[in-house]
């Protein structure tokens, strides 16, 4: 299938992202912080796709994309206590935050582990194909492993775009910069990767003292 770049501001773009990912093809998207490369969550061979179109370990899980809106998490994680004062703090932005998943359900995305780390970015566009699709995207960064995160659609479709069947151009990311990922999972919570929300920032919501949380930050790496 040929890969087709659609203009965010086309009326119909999300609907035929949308029907690119229910048939199982991967489709390049825009977040808040960079583009991202996504796969139906309920298509195990299109999350495997994902997974041989990055080069990426089948043993390193995926990121899942949400709309705007914590109640739809609730079939897929089961937020802790941290999670939830979190995601309430910061609202829908630039973070991840790694959660147990949900009983229920299972996923090569989960790289077969128990946890899930979930994203809802403040991304009108996004927020589009998600509802059109009615589940979550399986995601990771639309390049190759090891390569940069790419902040432009053009950049994606030419670090990736050869393995997809969408790509949804809604312009430069607004942030540039990876998530922030912190594991809520485990107690204490711990930064696995300090990207766009400072760690600091993390620390004053958790109640941590942020300079531990930046050098298990600075560990992690």
């Amino acid at each position: 299938m040929p890969l087709r770049v659609l203009p965010a501001s086309s009326p119909d773009a999300a609907a035929r992202v949308a029907d690119a990912l229910r048939a199982g093809g991967l489709a390049i998207v825009p977040t808040d912080t960079v583009y991202g490369v996504a796969a139906d969550v309920r298509r195990d061979d299109a999350v495997r796709a994902l997974y041989a179109a990055k080069g990426k370990s089948a043993r390193e899980p995926l990121q899942l994309l949400f709309p705007p809106d914590a109640a739809a998490l609730a079939p897929w994680a089961r937020l802790t206590a941290p999670a939830r004062r979190l995601i309430e703090a910061l609202g829908p932005g630039a973070w991840t935050v790694v959660a147990p998943a949900a009983d229920g359900w299972s996923s090569p995305a989960l790289a077969g582990g128990a946890t899930v780390g979930v994203r809802m970015p403040p991304m009108p566009a996004l927020a589009a194909v998600l509802t059109a699709l009615g589940a979550p995207l399986a995601a990771s960064s639309a390049n190759r492993h090891g390569g940069p995160s790419p902040t432009t659609c053009a950049d994606a479709v030419a670090a990736i775009g050869e393995r997809c069947a969408a790509a949804l151009d809604a312009g430069p990311t607004p942030r540039g910069l990876d998530s922030t990922v912190v594991d809520c999972s485990r107690t204490p919570p711990r930064i696995l990767r300090e990207g766009a929300v400072p760690a600091a920032t993390v620390a004053a919501h958790l109640g941590l003292d942020a300079i531990e949380v930046a050098r298990r930050a600075e560990g992690a790496r």
